[in-house]
């Protein structure tokens, strides 16, 4: 198979796709408008030419304010993927909103050297979300302005009304055309009949939660027609209350949104491509070095040597095979983590467990770990055997940064709902470069590491909705900084 050729037509498919169906930017690091294509034109009312070398300042409409971009471009400048939802102008001063996506693409050393923004057109969505927002504030509606309400969500909208137990008590037309069912078929049922079971049953719990308390829901669904065919729809829930302030009825807006999650996911492919061709480099390389080893020490014992010879060559060899097995088993925990067993456990007390664990391992290297833990109880939902790991690899990691002893302070705080864990170290620390890298399979700032521990401990705190950050100083010292919620 050319693979060449493949990935070659894979970005032409990308690129027709992109063109076809979606409002397609790309700008380079500076945020210089490199390229457009046609439907971008056409909604901003913008020739190619009066674009290109301009940054997107030019669309702005003064709707936002600094924060909303300063907040989406310190998010895409490290790398990360962003989603949001923007109000432009056009060249003849009309507005017009986009669903946007803006996916960064990294050079050698993980900065973004170009942006691709890809928009959908949401103008009429956000048009009669409005119109919705502004007639539920007025407390007697007449029944001209519900017919109004009615006649702009059938012009825009898929739309679906239910009774409080989520029955189905009206759809509109372009629901049946979309769903492939007939409105007798839908009358009188719940929307599970559409259910893809693509989402976890925790999604529709909270939407159900959140919805039954009288509160607008906005989300993504994956929906299944009645011929099998899997759909995307961007939907808004808005509660109609009674006078007692409870839901009587739930009106459901929503915008078919198949075309983009198809061009996302593309993008998303050959992203993890490109990730599977790094991880194959990198445990290629780790798992060679230890098969060379093996390879030598084998011809070696080939050849006539003495018992203690060959002793030694087998302790070598056990030694590189334990080694082999600590990177598979470290990589097979990425690639298949086990399920986590989540339970409400104090977190003070899991950490006082590690740093009893190994105060007799700091204590011989001459390094004093000394906690401010505020509180004796601070609780959070969690797999304990999981944490336990991130803060045991943590801990043993600052001890060794601190080969000539000095001290390791753990403090943690309270802050807005969240518990805030700090490992604060007076080690080697780690240069800015490296910083950088920190977390990438197969890169490590210790000696004979491969950077497969860090990485696991990053995953863990994403597993539990939590945060991991890194502050260091050389020859100052590193902080791991911890965010997880604080169970209710």
């Amino acid at each position: 198979m050319d693979t060449k050729n493949s990935l070659g037509n894979f970005a032409t498919d990308i690129k027709y796709a992109l063109d076809a169906t979606t409002i397609i930017a790309i700008t380079n690091n500076k945020g210089e408008i490199i390229y457009v294509n046609d439907k971008f034109c056409t909604i901003s009312k913008y020739k190619r030419e009066e674009l290109l070398g301009q940054d997107h300042r030019i669309l702005n409409s003064g709707y936002h304010p600094k924060q909303f971009f300063v907040t989406m471009y310190r998010t895409i400048a490290k790398g990360t993927v962003w989603t949001g939802e923007i109000k432009n102008k056009a060249k003849d001063g009309t507005y017009y909103w986009v669903h946007t996506t803006i996916v960064p693409f990294l050079d050698d050393s993980g900065k973004p050297y170009q942006y691709i923004s890809i928009r959908t057109d949401i103008t009429d969505r956000k048009a009669t979300e409005e119109n919705l927002k502004l007639t539920l504030k007025r407390l007697a509606s007449t029944n001209k302005e519900l017919a109004d309400i009615k006649y702009a969500l059938d012009a825009s909208s898929i739309l679906a009304i239910t009774d409080n137990k989520g029955i189905i008590t009206y759809v509109n037309d372009t629901f049946c055309e979309i769903s492939k069912y007939n409105r007798d078929e839908l009358l009188g049922q719940d929307h599970r009949m559409l259910n893809s079971n693509f989402h976890p049953k925790s999604f529709f719990k909270d939407m159900w939660k959140k919805i039954g308390k009288g509160q607008i829901w906005k989300g993504e669904i994956k929906n299944l027609t009645k011929e099998g065919k899997e759909y995307w729809v961007d939907t808004t829930i808005v509660p109609f209350l009674n006078d007692n302030g409870k839901p009587y009825q739930f009106v459901a807006i929503r915008k078919d949104i198949t075309d983009r999650k198809k061009v996302e996911e593309m993008i998303l492919r050959s992203e993890k491509l490109a990730l599977i061709g790094e991880l194959a480099a990198g445990v290629a390389h780790e798992i060679r070095n230890p098969l060379t080893s093996l390879r030598g020490y084998t011809e070696f014992l080939k050849d006539e040597t003495t018992e203690e010879e060959k002793q030694q060559y087998f302790d070598i060899l056990l030694d590189e095979i334990e080694r082999i097995d600590f990177i598979v088993g470290e990589f097979m925990l990425l690639a298949k983590p086990k399920v986590l067993n989540f339970s409400r456990k104090n977190v003070v007390s899991t950490l006082t467990q590690i740093v009893n664990f190994l105060k007799t391992e700091a204590k011989y290297k001459r390094v004093t770990i000394s906690t401010a833990f505020g509180s004796d109880e601070v609780f959070v939902q969690c797999d304990e055997n999981q944490l336990k790991q991130v803060f045991l690899n943590i801990v043993k990691n600052a001890i060794e940064a601190m080969p000539n002893g000095g001290e390791l302070k753990i403090n943690v705080k309270n802050v807005a709902g969240n518990v805030t864990i700090e490992f604060q170290d007076q080690g080697v620390g780690i240069s800015k470069e490296k910083l950088e890298r920190l977390g990438e399979p197969f890169f490590s700032t210790k000696e004979h590491g491969n950077g497969l521990g860090l990485m696991v401990c990053f995953k863990i705190i994403n597993d539990h909705k939590g945060i991991m950050e890194v502050e260091s100083e050389e020859n100052i010292g590193t902080k791991f900084k911890i965010s997880l919620p604080i169970a209710k």
